[in-house]
């Protein structure tokens, strides 16, 4: 504007307006514009009008730009170019000043830098030379170096061109634009230079003598270095081999390829650091000195010897290295091999004697155990015969400790018999959900020990009911089991899959069983004869680890009388699965056509989509509607939506424990939307028994323990299409009320207020007189207090604040007179195996499990008032 204003102001015409200007336009894109204007003045040399002229001027621009790059082009190089480019590394294009007519195909069939350089490797450069040369296109590889202080790149190679194999120099050079995107690159023939250079060295090695020497030193060399120390830097010497590195880069980038292709031969020690700088120094002191040191490729195929030697010092310091590299992989091998040869045959000597003498030792170990206890035992007995209570507690440990040495020698017999093949197999009725549950019985007390997280899923179970040795198929999963919860380090993972698989007969099912887990894993020369008598893996973490080394062997030889199969997938630290497959006859009448239950709309609901769909799979074999959503929040409105239609759910099956709104939550939202007309039921792998009455509370009918048997399920939705579970319940309440215990009394120790009221409701209907006491502490203070015999019986919850109900037994027991010899029956959610043997153990004369089972209440009362 101010050009503008001075050329108006000048009456001598001689200030002329003459800009250029970038201007965006309606394209969204700016564009270069020249503006051109002349004042037109009237007699007394004042300004008339202004007469002008813009136009875009985008080409000329183009043409100017292309013209600089030319000229820096032919500042840079000389005729001996090839090629010439100029690169937009981010963009990937390029400008071509000059291209050789015979490279010329490759500039006109590629428009992009990526595929003229593809083109350029596959069609021109010999086959040695493609990988390095690709590398060192790269545009990522080229924009980091020019980021940084280098500001050109070089690399030789060898290409074909017109039937002629021709050396050639790749150039790389920032371009003169101060923008680091762009890159000027030449190829430029070098094949004289490179005669030249081969002419000097042959007449240097002229020496016959020295040229011998030469040509057998080379031969044992497949490549040397050239390592610049001091500016990071090295020149590469391929002797034999593929050229798989830049002829020419900087050294820690070399040195991090070499990394990843080899490891050094000691454990402790890692390439990088042996070929670092620092270290080279430290093992190089003189100019005699030589530094050497031997190393592999990943997979230890090839064995090489690395000699780092001094070339060049600055004073004391040492900037040059020669590192030559010499292939030994034959004879490392041999070495190796001959070792191994000695290592196996040491190991074959003592294989025998060393089986023997484990067995002895651990067999030793275990039998004495037990051996002792029932010795000491039965000495305590002997010394104690006129206290009967003190003799029947030892020969209640005597028979645990007998019990305990009877399965060490059961194991023992069973592989004799095995080995000699004498062991036959039973054929009996038995149900999947029974024998997953007898073996969850007996697992879950170790699982929750070791605070194991354990799952089970069960897919496409369609037949449930089948005839085999089900002793010995849960001996085969016990020991599987076992193991795996022994050896998961605690607070693992354990989960076990089950699944019918298709097998073309109508009489015989074929089952996949899969225990997972995340354990310590195993070896892959343990796992080569983990199944042979008395093999136990030496690993310090398995040293306290009581065993015979005869399950694994006793659990293939039943899978294999089964005609089945065992499949181990394991490796160190990474756990280990074990799938065992087995064919067991079908029962005849064991599938029954549920025609009450086919078509009911029913809805599951679990955050687990495998679990959903496992559940709804399930239903469909039945001949359910099944559809499932993954959050509570979608089951209230699918719910809701339904029951406007007037076409309820006839029931929710409902996961408890969900993210954002659990199970009975979502329970009582879908009361509040569409009343008692729906069913609902809580799927649970956990004990259910603290939230029973809170479920209930929501709105909730029933409940159902994973895994889902298509039996359980079944029977559980058959109870809310004829309505007998209210009734048999009612039933059975009424019955249990005319027993009379009038004149009897109970403490009933609970510390959960509303559990108490519970209890004291339904044991109060026989006519009993029941005290309450709120832990372990009141419980024993309210014996002490009364006069003898003043209770009969005492329930006793385990888990109470202040004192537990193992301590307030033990408190109870030490009473003297009838206080000390109450019956005391443990009532706790605690309904495992151990935790019924614990209580025993303690004190305690029987055991109920919660809920209650008023089958069970109902015999206790009968035995013990």
């Amino acid at each position: 504007m101010q050009l503008l204003l001075e050329t108006i102001a000048d009456k001598t015409n001689t200030t002329k307006y003459n800009v250029e200007y970038r201007l965006k336009i309606q394209d969204g894109q700016y564009h270069w514009f020249r503006a051109s204007a002349e004042v037109i003045r009237r007699l007394d040399g004042s300004a008339n009008r202004i007469a002008g002229i813009i136009s875009n001027i985008d080409a000329e621009k183009r043409s100017r730009m292309q013209a600089q790059r030319a000229a820096a082009f032919h500042r840079a190089f000389t005729s001996a170019n090839l090629c010439e480019y100029y690169v937009n590394l981010e963009k990937n294009t390029f400008d071509a000043f000059k291209v050789e007519p015979s490279l010329m195909t490759a500039f006109e069939q590629n428009h992009t830098w990526d595929g003229l350089v593809r083109f350029f490797v596959d069609n021109y450069v010999v086959e040695e030379d493609k990988k390095s040369v690709t590398n060192f296109y790269n545009r990522a590889y080229i924009t980091e170096k020019l980021k940084g202080l280098e500001t050109e790149l070089r690399q030789e190679c060898r290409i074909v061109l017109d039937g002629e194999e021709r050396w050639v120099s790749n150039v790389v050079m920032r371009g003169e634009i101060e923008d680091s995107e762009y890159a000027m690159i030449f190829l430029r023939d070098i094949t004289e230079s490179k005669a030249e250079t081969a002419r000097r060295m042959q007449m240097a090695s002229d020496n016959a003598s020295m040229d011998l020497l030469i040509k057998s030193m080379v031969r044992l060399l497949d490549r040397f270095v050239v390592c610049d120390l001091e500016n990071d830097r090295y020149r590469f010497y391929n002797l034999q081999g593929e050229m798989i590195y830049a002829p020419i880069g900087t050294y820690h980038d070399f040195v991090e390829q070499v990394a990843v292709r080899y490891k050094t031969l000691e454990p402790l020690a890692a390439m990088d650091a042996l070929f670092s700088p620092e270290n080279i120094r430290k093992n190089l002191q003189g100019e005699n000195d030589i530094y050497k040191f031997e190393y592999c490729s990943i997979d230890e195929n090839i064995y090489k010897i690395a000699s780092f030697i001094p070339l060049e010092w600055d004073g004391t310091k040492l900037v040059k290295a020669l590192l030559a590299s010499m292939d030994v992989s034959q004879e490392k091998k041999a070495e190796i091999e001959s070792h191994k040869a000695l290592k196996e045959a040491y190991r074959a000597a003592e294989n025998a004697s060393r089986a023997k003498t484990e067995f002895l030792s651990n067999m030793s170990h275990d039998i004495r155990t037990p051996m002792n206890a029932i010795v000491g035992l039965t000495a305590i007995a002997g010394a104690n015969i006129e206290s009967q209570d003190r003799v029947v507690e030892c020969l209640g440990k005597i028979t645990k400790s007998s019990r305990h040495l009877l399965g060490l020698i059961n194991e023992v017999l069973d592989m004799a018999r095995i080995e000699s093949g004498r062991i036959s197999l039973a054929e009996e009725d038995f149900s999947l959900p029974e024998l997953v549950d007898n073996l969850l019985t007996l697992t879950k007390p170790a699982i929750d020990e070791h605070h194991h997280q354990f799952e089970v899923h069960v897919e496409h179970i369609e037949h449930e009911a089948v005839c085999g040795d089900s002793l010995r198929i849960q001996q085969v999963f016990v020991n599987l089991m076992s193991n795996a919860v022994k050896y998961t380090p605690d607070g693992g993972n354990i989960t076990l899959t089950i699944k019918e698989k298709p097998n073309g007969f109508s009489k015989l099912g074929c089952y996949e069983f899969s225990i997972e887990d995340n354990g310590i894993g195993m070896t892959p020369e343990f796992q080569k004869i983990m199944f042979e008598p008395f093999s136990r893996a030496d690993d310090h973490r398995t040293t306290k680890v009581q065993g015979t080394g005869l399950g694994m062997a006793i659990a293939r030889n039943i899978v294999n009388l089964m005609n089945g199969d065992i499949q181990v997938e394991s490796a160190p630290n990474k756990g280990t699965k074990i799938t065992v497959t087995v064919y067991l006859k079908l029962q005849e009448n064991e599938k029954e056509q549920e025609k009450e239950l086919l078509d009911l709309p029913v809805l599951v609901v679990d955050d687990d989509k495998t679990c959903c769909e496992s559940t709804v799979a399930t239903l469909q074999e039945i001949g359910i509607a099944g559809e499932w959503v993954l959050t509570g929040k979608e089951a209230v409105e699918r719910c809701a939506a339904r029951h406007k239609t007037g076409r309820d759910y006839f029931a929710v099956i409902l996961d408890w424990k969900m993210p954002e709104i659990d199970g009975i939550a979502t329970a009582r939202k879908i009361r509040e939307r569409v009343g008692e007309d729906v069913t609902i039921i809580i799927l649970t792998s956990f004990d259910f028994s603290e939230i029973e009455e809170e479920a209930r509370a929501a709105g909730v009918n029933a409940f159902m323990a994973k895994p889902l048997f298509r039996s359980r399920l079944t029977a559980t939705l058959r109870q809310f299409t004829s309505g007998k579970k209210e009734e048999n319940a009612r039933n059975y309440l009424e019955d249990f009320a005319k027993e009379n215990y009038a004149g009897k009394r109970i403490l009933l120790v609970e510390d959960n207020e509303l559990n108490r009221e519970i209890a004291t409701e339904i044991i109060g209907m026989t006519g009993v007189t029941i005290d309450s006491a709120e832990n372990g502490k009141i419980a024993v203070e309210k014996v002490m207090e009364a006069p003898e015999k003043w209770y009969d019986l005492i329930f006793m919850d385990i888990q109470m604040p202040i004192m537990n109900g193992y301590e307030a037994t033990a408190a109870i027991r030490a009473l003297a007179g009838s206080r000390g010899k109450v019956p005391i029956i443990a009532m706790t959610a605690n309904a495992f195996a151990e935790d019924v043997q614990l209580a025993k153990n303690t004190g305690m004369n029987e055991h109920i499990a919660k809920p209650l089972d008023l089958n069970k209440l109902n015999d206790v009362l009968k035995q013990w008032l």
